[in-house]
């Protein structure tokens, strides 16, 4: 009979020979798409920890305190707006206007206490930026860590042509892990048997591994095989655009007979012997195939969804200027 995992609804049907022969373990097999908008990613906050974020809020209100006090010792007008946009401009690395002709006292204080704030921004500026680049030089690519994700990436599926396969496609009550029963119930809803006519869905493992190769498919198959024929296929380039999700936990196989049959006994004691003389554990690993692994890494472009908050800060900045003229149109 074929191998088949140990389950609770299967005792009373079966016999199983009572050492387990391999294992198996299945993924859903892609490349990591590219193309469209990408996950939304807030990594320009990330460079610095919230410790340092506090520590930097810190340092610059008291930067704006002691530019504020210096600038009411020379009564120059607007004080504590010059104090604060000017913090804001050396934050930002930007140029403000000294505009000292209106002062009739210029304060040491006030020019030793710009040039501490122009250094310590210099310096949280070259740490942040350094950050970002290394970790878009560096950084892991985006890829999809849930079925979840899974479902709503533009990926399409398509199936190893085998007979667990089949059965999750048939049979309503089968699924590869049953904690991911809700989502692999949309999965076949929305991303199976919703196909166009003609789209693929049951291929080969050649087959389906050259279209997760050609990209915008995800390939689900077992682990072993899929390894093999990848690092025979895949250059390094490839590899360190190639993603996988598991489906199947690592479960283990037995070989199962009928129920009551009169050679469950003698399967025991012939699997027993294969195990002590070392064949069972010589035919695994000869069988076995190790992951295949990016070696190295290769930059990664920022997609939208990763500069989403650097263009919403943007578009704030926008609107709160809109609302400053507004407000300032009407009072003054």
């Amino acid at each position: 009979s074929p191998l088949i995992r140990l389950m609770a609804d299967m005792l009373d049907k079966l016999d199983f020979v009572h050492t387990p022969v391999t294992s198996i373990e299945t993924r859903y097999y892609y490349r990591i798409p590219t193309y469209g908008a990408g996950k939304f990613e807030n990594q320009f906050l990330r460079p610095l920890s919230t410790g340092a974020w506090v520590s930097v809020m810190t340092v610059t209100s008291l930067c704006a305190l002691a530019l504020l006090l210096s600038a009411k010792l020379e009564r120059r007008p607007s004080s504590g707006q010059y104090a604060v946009f000017s913090v804001i401009a050396s934050i930002c690395q930007q140029f403000f206007e000294e505009n000292t002709i209106s002062t009739t006292r210029v304060s040491a204080a006030r020019k030793l206490t710009i040039l501490v704030t122009g250094i310590a921004c210099v310096l949280i500026y070259n740490y942040y930026t350094s950050s970002v680049v290394s970790w878009l030089l560096n950084g892991p690519p985006p890829s999809i860590n849930s079925l979840e994700e899974l479902l709503d990436s533009p990926l399409e599926l398509i199936f190893e042509d085998i007979g667990y396969t089949r059965s999750w496609l048939q049979t309503p009550s089968y699924y590869y892990n049953r904690r991911n029963a809700e989502i692999e119930d949309e999965l076949r809803k929305k991303k199976v048997f919703n196909k166009k006519k003609d789209a693929p869905l049951l291929k080969s493992i050649e087959e389906g591994i050259w279209m997760v190769k050609a990209g915008g498919y995800a390939y689900h198959t077992e682990v072993d095989n899929a390894n093999r024929l990848i690092s025979r296929t895949f250059t390094q380039s490839e590899l360190c655009e190639l993603g996988s999700l598991q489906s199947m936990e690592k479960a283990l196989l037995y070989t199962c007979l009928q129920k009551n049959s009169p050679y469950t006994e003698f399967f025991n004691w012939s699997l027993m012997r294969l195990y002590e003389r070392g064949i069972v554990k010589c035919i695994q690993q000869r069988t076995a195939s190790p992951p295949v692994q990016c070696e190295g890494s290769s930059p990664r472009a920022l997609t939208l969804g990763g500069a989403a908050p650097a263009f919403l800060l943007l578009a704030a900045g926008y609107l709160l200027a809109t609302v400053i003229i507004v407000v300032e149109r009407k009072i003054w």
